[in-house]
């Protein structure tokens, strides 16, 4: 299930935005949430009160909360998201990237481009579904995708590795040297001894600490603190 939401305070194009995602999307025979919203602030409102996104299709000139306040506010709280900025305008392009947006489309543009923005982050999600382990005992196991574990720890002595994620804490018996074999390298970092953070999981890093989603916190290694700022550039420049 792909989950994406559009801001735009036009009806108009709230409606042709979603309407070419669903088309896109129905001939990919992917499963597609849309919820709309008429401005930025309405929108962040409702992932304040636990609503979860993984795409969000943006107008930047609003009245209230506009394109650009909303990215800066979600960049903080939801780092992971994939914003793809619609607008009429070209001079808010450079802003757009220091936000990390995915893309900017023009609304002229619009009918040529979303679509293959579109496929692409399908494709995206599609493969990050698939990235999953099974954890658990006799009595109960869970499926746990990766995309979803916000940091994992594994404290000095311990048999089990703790993994942290937005539905509460699972364990599984296995060595934090084997499952660093398993993860992508390019999405988690070990930041301490028996720690290990979802890059995509960030909201802030301030000083040695990193400040991730759900109000967890984890202190970076003074040996590590160099090298973990400048991945942390990498992946979210990556998007």
């Amino acid at each position: 299930m792909i989950r994406i939401g559009v801001v735009d305070d036009e009806k108009m194009f709230r409606d042709r935005i979603s309407e070419i995602v669903v088309n896109v999307l129905k001939g990919e025979q992917v499963q597609t949430e849309i919820k709309k919203y008429a401005d930025g602030t309405h929108f962040f409102e409702a992932l304040s009160a636990g609503e979860t996104f993984d795409i969000l299709l943006a107008d930047i000139q609003m009245a209230g909360m506009d394109g650009m306040e909303l990215g800066r506010r979600i960049r903080r709280n939801s780092p992971g998201m994939y914003i793809i900025f619609i607008t009429s305008y070209e001079e808010y392009a450079a802003e757009s990237y220091r936000i990390e947006a995915f893309q900017y489309i023009l609304k002229q543009d619009l009918e040529s481009r979303l679509p293959g923005v579109i496929r692409e982050l399908a494709y995206r999600l599609e493969e990050q579904e698939q990235e999953y382990r099974i954890v658990g005992n006799s009595v109960e196991k869970v499926k746990l995708f990766y995309k979803n574990i916000i940091y994992l720890y594994k404290s000095k002595g311990a048999k089990y590795v703790n993994y942290v994620t937005e539905e509460g804490i699972f364990r599984e018996r296995i060595s934090l040297e084997s499952l660093l074999k398993e993860l992508d390298s390019k999405i988690f970092i070990p930041v301490e001894r028996g720690y290990v953070v979802n890059m995509k999981r960030i909201c802030r890093i301030s000083g040695d600490t990193l400040y991730l989603e759900k109000g967890y916190q984890v202190q970076v290694s003074r040996a590590r603190l160099t090298m973990v700022k400048q991945e942390i550039t990498r992946c979210w420049g990556g998007k």
